[in-house]
């Protein structure tokens, strides 16, 4: 297992779904996971740490009140595009597993603190590195077509309300 971190929540090239991007803690491994809006909203929430309560803040407490503790989120395994995680909870002397979404064990994993590990086959399948990191070749430059696609794309952003898609 390799443990990753939350890089970021964004939408879709297309603007119509929702995308979270785990980096490999300390390293240079990207692994994006397609999730809906709400999902999407509930990390940002987390990441943000937004004193509003949640219902993920929810299974917290029952949890705590239960004196259980998660220790840990794995993404275990990924079979047609969709990937399996599970809450890795202590329990009276015991250890118990919870099958989830991988979105609702990240934003458990970010309410808690815990870490959020990825199966190393997982990484392999649907992970990819940033190779050109110090790389000393400087980059092509652009053309008028591809700086007007960009500057287009930039303005197309909205930055004032980042959970929501740009209008077309």
């Amino acid at each position: 297992m390799v443990e990753m971190v939350v890089e970021g929540v964004g939408t879709t090239l297309e603007g119509t779904g929702y995308v979270v991007t785990l980096r490999e803690k300390g390293g240079h491994a990207r692994f994006p996971i397609a999730v809906g809006f709400a999902e999407a909203r509930a990390i940002k929430t987390a990441l943000r740490r937004d004193p509003w309560p949640q219902p993920h803040d929810l299974i917290l407490a029952l949890l705590k009140n239960f004196d259980a503790v998660l220790t840990q989120v794995e993404i275990r395994t990924l079979a047609g595009g969709v990937c399996q995680a599970y809450l890795c909870i202590y329990w009276k002397g015991r250890w118990l597993e919870v099958g989830c979404r991988p979105s609702d064990g990240i934003a458990l994993a970010l309410r808690s603190g815990c870490p959020i590990m990825a199966a190393e086959d997982v990484l392999a399948k649907a992970g990819w590195v940033l190779s050109c990191i110090g790389s000393a070749r400087p980059a092509p430059p652009a053309d008028d077509e591809s700086l007007a696609l960009f500057r287009e794309f930039i303005n197309s952003l909205n930055l004032d309300e980042p959970d929501r898609p740009a209008r077309p």
